[in-house]
């Protein structure tokens, strides 16, 4: 009976197999090590964590390392975890000069702080935020590493915006979503006659509706646009109006500098509304500073408004014609086309196949040895054209057949 290749340690009664082959070694296996790639997400069990670095089992034939910038990115977790914590991580390089497969937490260290601020959001906590950057619209303020914004009608009674740069900040949540990056931040509490103001002006807006306005603030997740709302007065004139001869202090009971209006002149009482920069442009928008200033005059449509917490959407590319819809009508199902990678994504790319018109090759597409890069011209064919949901299912040309075909 031949000699197992499996003993026990007289020390420690734990077994320890031998190879005598890397087919012995992969076979022990069952050659599942996994095909890794660039962009991939994974998960995988910390076995230590240092000052310097954390090595992460992901089930690869090494450990992965977070080190360097990415660990220094992720000190405020990496200090909450031990080893046999299970995360998940992003994959930056399959292998290292050192033969590890160099990882980033970046994605689950902001999953991690955008649930602590939806948290503090429920609860009414405050946070402590530093004023960064100042404009017409209020101060971009920055809470670890994500960047919110403060209204300056929400800035605290006493404070002057331009005294605030790189100052620490008490503020509240008073909006919060993940999905579109977007924080907003009050330093007052709200008054119930200021929210009756504006829910009164927001009635006078209808979904659908056409309107001019001035950008008073131009921050990452959109534009806010500050738009004017025409009411009638009656039975005033303005004391600007008044003619030769006329002045306030002739009218009994009234002071100068009073607003008296004439009967049937209109004013304009202001709305601010918020372009996402999903609602920018038809084409994807990924700066909103590269496209618009503070005090740009912008036309705009409203196409959402809430009259329980006064928030108004509005949106610029609805005014426009989508590209998408003629387009799309010129491409069929396993039509073979040549476009320009636009973008790099860990579920696959994106491939610009003319303006405004983009399909996506998804990663599960992709055979594991292929790689893009951005600008790369790629021969493409066509799975599905989905005109309601602006989708295009691209699949790579396979250029040569599988080895049972030949």
């Amino acid at each position: 009976m031949p000699k197992s290749k499996t003993s026990k340690s007289a020390t420690t009664g734990k077994s320890s197999a031998k190879f005598s082959s890397m087919e012995e070694l992969l076979a022990s296996t069952g050659y599942n090590i996994p095909s890794l790639r660039r962009g991939q997400e994974v998960s995988g069990k910390i076995v230590s964590i240092t000052p310097s670095e954390i090595l992460v089992d992901i089930g690869a034939k090494s450990e992965g390392i977070v080190a360097g910038r990415e660990l220094t990115a992720v000190r405020d977790l990496a200090l909450k975890l031990s080893a046999g914590d299970k995360i998940d991580v992003t994959i930056l390089y399959p292998e290292n000069d050192a033969g590890q497969v160099v990882l980033s937490m970046r994605k689950v260290s902001q999953d991690t702080r955008w649930k602590e601020l939806e948290n503090r959001k429920e609860t009414g906590e405050d946070i402590e935020v530093v004023a960064i950057e100042v404009n017409r619209g209020g101060v971009i303020c920055e809470w670890q590493g994500i960047r919110g914004f403060l209204p300056a009608s929400q800035l605290a009674a006493s404070s002057q915006a331009t005294d605030l740069i790189g100052k620490n900040l008490t503020a509240r949540i008073i909006e919060v979503d993940r999905g579109t990056n977007r924080l907003i931040l009050s330093q007052r509490q709200p008054k119930k006659a200021d929210l009756e103001a504006i829910l009164k002006q927001l009635t006078k807006v209808k979904i659908g509706q056409k309107l001019s306005g001035v950008a008073t603030a131009v921050l990452p997740f959109g534009v806010f646009v500050e738009i004017g709302i025409e009411r009638s007065t009656k039975g005033t004139k303005s004391t600007k109006g008044l003619e030769d001869g006329e002045s306030a202090i002739d009218t009994p009971g009234v002071s100068p500098g009073t607003a008296l209006r004439t009967p049937g002149v209109s004013e304009e009482s202001k709305l601010e509304g918020l372009v996402h920069i999903s609602e920018i442009s038809w084409e994807k928008v990924d700066d909103p500073k590269k496209l618009f200033k503070v005090g740009d005059k912008l036309e705009v449509m409203v196409i959402a408004k809430d009259e329980t917490t006064g928030r108004l959407n509005l949106s610029i590319k609805q005014l426009a014609k989508d590209p998408f819809t003629e387009a799309s009508a010129k491409y069929s199902k396993d039509e073979t086309i040549t476009g320009t990678v636009a973008r790099v994504s860990p579920y696959g790319i994106f491939v610009t196949l003319e303006e405004g018109v983009e399909g996506l090759m998804h990663i599960s597409k992709i055979p594991p040895d292929q790689t893009f890069d951005v600008g790369q011209k790629v021969t493409c064919t066509i799975e599905s054209v989905e005109t309601e949901s602006r989708r295009i299912s691209l699949a790579p040309v396979v250029k040569e057949k599988p080895v049972l075909y030949r």
